[in-house]
């Protein structure tokens, strides 16, 4: 045997079956590898739902409805849980138009450094603490803040407007935020879309416009329902934009959850973080199902 079959044979047993191939025969073993995660999963998300179901259910008097029909029922709950729909459906709305055409503008860019510019300039913020973005964000907003310093500036108004403590406030926040999410799922999406198809369109008389709206927006769809979804339900459990950047009257479920909370009040708290929970899981089911009726091949 020469010396580079031995040392070939060093990763072969006597049968010569490679290492990787009974690594991959153990049975045992590949259970082992798939229940780790879920036993991962089960400890930390599964366990910690029930419990908050137990809860939402249990009042002093043991089983109750109290709760899910205060949070139906009352004007102050009813009126968060719309804010922050609305919140959600706002920024998601904000970050797809910004999103799509700089992912557009990246994937069809002829010189490499533009596709690098664009992605860096979404994605390095992206790298900056959460929290130190909600901070700039309120030294920007605030009433001697930069914006009104530049609105007086260029006489666009006389006197400061009120931006923190607002709806506008949280939405540019949580939408400077999300924004890489929708971005990514754009430009993952159009880079697997041909560029010979818009010129095949130009080419049969299609003028630019009208080849981008017939062919390439219905074929980048995917990517628009999966970074909206994912911005959108991001979106409802936002806390830190909504308690730095607004007020009382644009109060999201987070904020609401945590004053009950601190005013030991965990039953009414449970109940609400369950109904934004099943809130979210009907809006991913209803999301996946619409998907797949459009995208899954039918023969």
């Amino acid at each position: 045997m020469s010396d580079n079959t031995k040392s070939f044979s060093g990763d072969i047993n006597a049968n010569g079956v490679p290492l990787s191939h009974r690594i991959a025969k153990m049975d045992r073993l590949k259970w082992i590898i798939m229940l780790l995660p879920l036993l991962f999963v089960l400890l930390t998300l599964i366990i910690s739902m029930v419990g908050i179901l137990k809860k939402s259910f249990v009042g002093a008097d043991g089983f109750t409805f109290d709760y899910y029909i205060k949070i139906l029922t009352e004007p102050l709950y009813i009126k968060v849980l719309l804010n922050t729909l609305k919140t959600g459906v706002l920024v998601t709305v904000l970050c797809l138009l910004l999103a799509y055409p700089a992912a557009y503008l990246s994937v069809r860019a002829k010189k490499p450094i533009v596709r690098r510019l664009i992605t860096g300039g979404i994605l390095i913020p992206y790298w900056i603490s959460m929290l130190v973005r909600i901070f700039a964000w309120q030294i920007v907003l605030q009433t001697n803040g930069v914006l009104n310093q530049l609105l007086m500036f260029f006489k666009i108004t006389d006197e400061p407007i009120q931006f923190m403590y607002t709806t506008a406030a949280v939405c540019i926040s949580m939408t400077h935020i999300l924004l890489p999410y929708m971005f990514l799922s754009l430009q993952s999406n159009m880079e697997g879309i041909d560029a010979n198809l818009t010129t095949a369109a130009a080419v049969m008389g299609a003028r630019p416009a009208k080849g981008f709206i017939d062919v390439f927006l219905p074929l980048s769809m995917p990517g628009i329902f999966s970074g909206s979804l994912m911005v959108f339900v991001l979106a409802l459990g936002f806390y830190i934009a909504p308690a730095l950047l607004g007020g009382p009257d644009n109060m999201m479920m987070s904020n609401l959850i945590e004053q009950n909370m601190n005013n030991f009040n965990s039953n009414l708290a449970a109940a609400m973080s369950f109904e934004l929970l099943v809130i979210v899981f009907l809006i991913v089911g209803v999301a996946f199902k619409f998907v797949g009726n459009i995208f899954v091949n039918k023969r």
